[in-house]
């Protein structure tokens, strides 16, 4: 959405436009955004109170499967939920679904705009309200999901994170292109590296090979963020002969996706971090060409000062003619 830029640079927002002049809202510095209660709102907290609520068949087995996969997604908006299960449910399903749980407190929606553009409206964050936390909590004890306490302190930068991860996510699904994920995995089953938001097998005509995904945002100090990350993985990457161990992950190819909302803002990444210096691989892909063209289209590697496109093939969106899933 465009934006109009102030005029003194010492207050100025840091904006890295798209190709048309627009800042990607999934990445935009002023978005605010809280957590929207809806009408007869009668919220379950206890794990006896959701059983029950099970038990009297309340919610039933389609409610748990849209629980597990928001739970896995840990927030996504409602266009992506209702991708996720668009080969089982119709969308003004899933929208009935949702507006059932949130008045239990199963799922909770979050409000988002941006200030200098009120009046656009995109399709509303999910994530786990207190009760489907404890069900799923109950059910699948042995998986990670996001506390929903957690989000008063996360706040808005984190649903922006995710929400965006998520679309990058859904199109590899899409592609049947994933064959697992894994939010925050370990990197050599030790806590003390620092862990890719999300690691995904992606399956090729080659071979598979794991992809380590990060998203810089335009409000953090990406260039430091990702100078800390890249640089720590270069120490495992030679002290593990050529090989980025993921926990619960196979030995493939590793390479490192920096998924950046717009080119501008990889072309300053690549420009201060040098990213054609690190032994792995590190490709970017694009948001605002993802958008337009397709995620196959979206992709470029760093070569000496330039970044170079380049088409995937296998990561183009095929007709669905079996469940999405849920890698």
């Amino acid at each position: 959405m465009p934006v109009e830029a102030l005029h003194d640079e010492s207050i100025e927002y840091p904006y890295l436009y798209t190709k048309k002049g627009e800042v990607p809202f999934w990445d935009h510095p002023q978005m605010y955004g809280y957590k929207f209660l809806p009408k007869d709102y009668r919220p379950v907290a206890t794990i006896e109170a959701v059983l029950s609520l099970y038990a009297r068949k309340r919610i039933d087995e389609t409610d748990i499967m849209i629980l597990k996969v928001l739970g896995d997604a840990i927030c996504c908006n409602e266009d992506q939920l209702r991708r996720y299960f668009s080969t089982k449910l119709t969308s003004s399903q899933v929208s009935k679904r949702l507006d059932k749980l949130r008045k239990m407190a199963f799922v909770e929606r979050w409000k988002v705009r941006v200030r200098t553009d009120e009046e656009y409206k995109p399709p509303a964050p999910f994530v786990l309200g207190i009760a489907g936390y404890k069900l799923l909590k109950h059910y699948y004890n042995q998986d990670f999901f996001m506390d929903p306490n957690r989000w008063d302190s996360l706040g808005i930068g984190a649903v922006q994170r995710y929400v965006a991860v998520n679309e990058f996510r859904c199109r590899l699904i899409e592609a049947r292109a994933a064959s697992s994920w894994k939010w925050n995995a370990l990197i050599a089953d030790n806590k003390l590296i620092k862990k890719p938001m999300g690691v995904a097998e992606i399956v090729t005509p080659k071979g598979n090979i794991n992809f380590l995904i990060d998203r810089p945002q335009m409000n953090q100090n990406y260039i430091g963020y990702l100078k800390d990350k890249l640089h720590n993985w270069k120490k495992v990457y030679q002290k593990y002969g050529n090989k980025l161990p993921i926990s619960d992950f196979a030995e493939n190819v590793p390479t490192v996706i920096i998924f950046a909302s717009t080119i501008s803002m990889a072309q300053q990444i690549h420009k201060e971090v040098m990213l054609d210096t690190f032994p792995y691989i590190v490709w970017f892909c694009i948001e605002e060409d993802m958008t337009v063209d397709g995620l196959d289209k979206a992709f470029y590697r760093p070569v000496k000062e330039d970044l170079q496109r380049f088409t995937l093939d296998f990561l183009k969106k095929l007709e669905k003619k079996e469940p999405v899933g849920n890698p």
